[in-house]
């Protein structure tokens, strides 16, 4: 009973963090992040601001869903501390939710502090935006495999050698889909800023400010994030569809994760140039973004699975 509140309360904690995560990202759309000043944790200086601007409680609502969310994975963690033993590896993530949310507030509040917030157009922005970006993907990708550990199933490998794609390693594979995941999450954190404090009238004026060389560095930018969207994108679908073809009977769960990731990374990179196509109103700025994040969920899942297998293969055969 215990591991089983444990599984949906990870589960109900998926959902919150994508919510803090949009919210997150409505605040930069609306421009309401120096709604609070440069004072942080407070809100221009106090508990419950004077304010007379809307971005002031945009940006106040979304320090209050942070907040609470670090008190939650807080339980979370000394919850997973007193179900699971010493080494065990949903313990493991669970410690790892915990850093990365630490970190998510230390990065919120550098782009408050510095004042990288509102129109502010530098690279240190960008740059600050981009490890937002990749620590929200490992905070999501770390409660996510929380759970999924909780909740392992105990079995013996039938093969005696690991699961292999074209004669590549398991861990070549997943080495190379993590980085590719991490360039289009990057660019995208790139292209969303870019599309917040320069957006185009028009596709055609869009496609023409890229390529000016007079153009600001976040419009010359933004044009790799659509390029490794399908670039990328399209290899993560491929290689989850393909690995289907090579599973064996026993392997259903493994096959069952790969036709998930192809499916949504499919929908995914369609979303996204749909986006592009209507010049990225804000409903789908924010579709796209949860979008992304529900990518990374599968692709998270589907390696554990990989790994897993590999694992458990190279076990059987030093047994034989």
């Amino acid at each position: 009973m215990s591991m089983s509140r444990f599984q949906k309360w990870t589960r109900a904690l998926v959902i919150y963090t994508l919510l803090v995560i949009l919210w997150g990202a409505w605040v930069r759309i609306s421009h309401s992040g120096d709604g609070c000043g440069d004072t942080w944790p407070l809100c221009q200086g106090k508990i419950i601001p004077d304010a007379q601007q809307g971005k002031t409680w945009v940006e106040l609502s979304h320090r209050v869903m942070s907040g609470l969310y670090g008190f939650l994975v807080l339980g979370f963690f000394f919850w997973a501390r007193k179900l699971f033993p010493k080494g065990h590896k949903a313990r493991f993530w669970a410690g790892l939710s915990l850093l990365f949310t630490v970190t998510e507030a230390l990065l919120g509040a550098k782009l408050v502090l510095f004042k990288l917030v509102g129109t502010n157009d530098t690279p240190y922005r960008a740059l600050i935006m981009g490890l937002h970006l990749v620590n929200s993907l490992l905070l999501t990708g770390s409660v996510t495999l929380t759970g999924d550990f909780a909740g392992a199933r105990s079995w013996i490998a039938r093969t005696s050698s690991p699961w292999t794609f074209e004669g590549l390693k398991p861990k070549r594979i997943v080495s190379g889909l993590l980085l590719s995941f991490f360039l289009i999450g990057i660019s995208g954190a790139i292209a969303a800023l870019a599309s917040t404090l320069f957006p185009s009238t028009s596709l055609l004026e869009g496609f023409q400010a890229d390529w000016n060389t007079e153009s600001h560095y976040l419009i010359r930018w933004r044009g790799l994030h659509p390029l490794f969207g399908i670039l990328f994108g399209g290899s993560i679908a491929l290689t989850a569809w393909l690995s289907i073809q090579l599973q064996k009977p026993e392997e259903l769960e493994l096959a069952r994760r790969g036709k998930r990731l192809a499916l949504v990374t499919g929908l995914g990179v369609a979303f996204g140039i749909g986006t592009l196509v209507l010049l990225s109103p804000t409903w789908m700025k924010l579709s796209h973004l949860a979008l992304a994040h529900g990518v990374w969920i599968f692709l998270v899942l589907w390696i554990r699975e990989v790994l897993l297998r590999a694992e458990n293969a190279a076990s059987f055969s030093e047994r034989r």
